[in-house]
Parts: C-alpha cells; sequence; structure tokens
C-alpha cells in the first residue's frame, strides 16, 4: 500500500497559525464537562463535531428504545411457547443416524 505525504488544504481541519487565535474565539462556547478545543480546530470542524455527537446521541436512544422493545417481544414469546417435554418422542421424519459418522 502506497501513501502520499500531502500539505493540508484550505479545507482542511488545521488553520494556518496566524487564524488560530480569532478562529479560538470564533468556536462555540463550550458547556461544562464538554473537552475543551484545541487550538487551530477549524470553527466548522467543531460545529460538525457537536452535531454528529447530537445525531448519535439520538440515535443510541432510539436504538436502546427499539432493543428493550425486542427484548420484551422475546421474553413474551418465550413464556408463550410449552415448554417441550423431554420424554415425548422425536418426530417421524427425525433420523439419528444422519448425525453419526459415516467411515
Amino acid at each position: 500500500m502506497k501513501f502520499d505525504v500531502v500539505e493540508p488544504g484550505e479545507e482542511q481541519a488545521m488553520l494556518p497559525e496566524s487564524e488560530q487565535g480569532t478562529a479560538a474565539e470564533r468556536a462555540i462556547p463550550e458547556a461544562a464537562g464538554e473537552p475543551q478545543v484545541r487550538p487551530g480546530v477549524h470553527p466548522r470542524l467543531v460545529r460538525a463535531s457537536a452535531s454528529m455527537h447530537r445525531r448519535v446521541k439520538a440515535d443510541l436512544v432510539t436504538l436502546e428504545s427499539s432493543l428493550n422493545r425486542l427484548g420484551q417481544a422475546i421474553t413474551a414469546a418465550q413464556r408463550s411457547e410449552p415448554s417441550p417435554d423431554a420424554d415425548a418422542a422425536p418426530p417421524r421424519n427425525f433420523r439419528a443416524g444422519a448425525f453419526s459418522r459415516r467411515g
């Protein structure tokens, strides 16, 4: 696998050193418990990251509720099934010899 080293473009995450101070002032104010934004990170990247985190949290809440409903449905289905009797005769189409090793 071959990798080429390239200089970051204008649209990429890091700002030139001359603009880092002004970008830090324009960045979204941080809430309590949020990680601190590193100097030089583009404000658009900060906003995109915050938006992504909000969407992921919302998706996780939806996923958790779906998994809870699925678990409840499985539990209800297991309760409604009759328990198999251990001494019951096998079905007529069951062939025990099909599972033996043939040499």
